[in-house]
């Protein structure tokens, strides 16, 4: 059986309609899979109509077969390790695929810990740092990557420009491809901003979402990537590194994680829309209570206060561009197993009888 590592929403239309036209007798048994589908990615606080989940246990077939390029770390309690010593491990561990690594910094809590954990290991020259636009941190620019660190500023980010040349900066065909998009929902948050109105208050849900939720984020940060094959070894989302995520096991197993909704009833303001920035939300000071552990080693190796405790919480997505076409509509459709990209210029020429469960 083939399989992909990663895909997303247009390839939907796109497979539903190749199905009615090529192979009609199947389409009902897809139907059936799209809705299992969909009610899992429902389950782990998703409300999209496109489907967001990979079972990392590997037990749950979606659709195409998806299968998880992260070790699936047992939900247990494992030899106690302080948190400082998890991100420097876990840094360490990234770095030592020995390649450049397209890391993408908002200059937002969890991506500026994560370049502090580098820089303090002296792994700052094997950085590959991708920003959008005006970072949250200018400081931190200043001080930490300015003459220090190779960097690229995706270029156009203005009124008229779009996400897309964010999205084609990385080179996961060579360079290691590491997000730290996945650090709210491993610390206690909701999916995600589109997941709004879904509530994640007990630690079910917090298995639900590591189980399904995590294993494909990363990807969607190089969906405009010009090559023609990835390396999917290269994939290393760094909060995911099997350090950082035994301590997480813990700390849930201990009750010490809080669950948070920065946006709850204020989403529908208009900053977050327009800006991705709502700093009087109701729930930004909730917020900021999250993510303690996160936050004193930030502070441990900075002394800043406001970046350590008393920055707002900032889409990111949001903010690079409101007015530019969605991120979901990027060149890429899928990845296989092999590394292989499908797009549209190469869509009917994959078997999808290969991919698709039951076919």
């Amino acid at each position: 059986m083939n399989k992909l590592v990663y895909w997303k929403s247009p390839l939907i239309d796109n497979l539903e309609n190749w199905i009615k036209k090529e192979h009609p007798h199947f389409l009902p048994e897809w139907d059936i899979l799209l809705k299992k589908d969909l009610e899992l990615s429902q389950r782990a606080g998703f409300n999209r109509s496109d489907n967001s989940t990979l079972d990392r246990k590997g037990k749950f077939n979606t659709i195409f077969h998806t299968q998880t390029l992260l070790p699936w770390i047992p939900f247990k309690e494992y030899p106690r390790e302080s948190f400082s010593d998890c991100m420097f491990e876990s840094a360490q561990l990234i770095a030592d695929k020995g390649k450049t690594i397209d890391f993408f910094w908002s200059g937002g809590l969890d991506s500026t810990s994560a370049l502090l954990t580098f820089n303090e290991l002296g792994l700052h020259k094997q950085l590959h740092i991708i920003i959008g636009g005006k970072s949250e941190s200018s400081e931190i620019f200043e001080k930490f990557i300015k003459g220090r660190i190779d960097y690229t500023i995706a270029e156009g980010w203005d009124d008229t420009s779009n996400l897309h040349a964010f999205y084609g900066i990385a080179r996961p065909d060579k360079h290691v491809l590491c997000s730290c998009n996945e650090f709210d929902i491993m610390f206690g948050g909701k999916a995600h901003f589109g997941g709004r109105g879904v509530k994640v208050e007990n630690p079910y849900s917090w298995k639900i979402k590591r189980r399904y939720y995590t294993s494909r984020h990363a990807w969607n940060n190089s969906i405009d990537f010009k090559g023609d094959w990835v390396d999917i070894d290269n994939y290393m989302p760094f909060v995911m590194q099997p350090p950082l995520e035994k301590w997480l096991c813990n700390h849930v197993i201990n009750e010490n994680i809080i669950y948070y909704d920065p946006t709850d009833e204020s989403w529908n303001h208009k900053d977050w829309f327009s800006t991705g920035f709502s700093p009087n939300a109701p729930g930004q000071e909730h917020y900021k209570k999250c993510k303690m552990p996160l936050r004193d080693f930030l502070y441990m190796l900075t002394k800043d206060e406001y970046i350590s405790y008393h920055q707002p919480k900032v889409a990111s997505s949001v903010r690079l561009n409101p007015r530019g076409p969605s991120p979901w509509y990027g060149r890429i459709h899928a990845i296989t197993n092999n590394g292989d990209i499908v797009t549209n210029d190469n869509f009917y020429d994959f078997d999808w009888t290969n991919y698709i469960i039951g076919l």
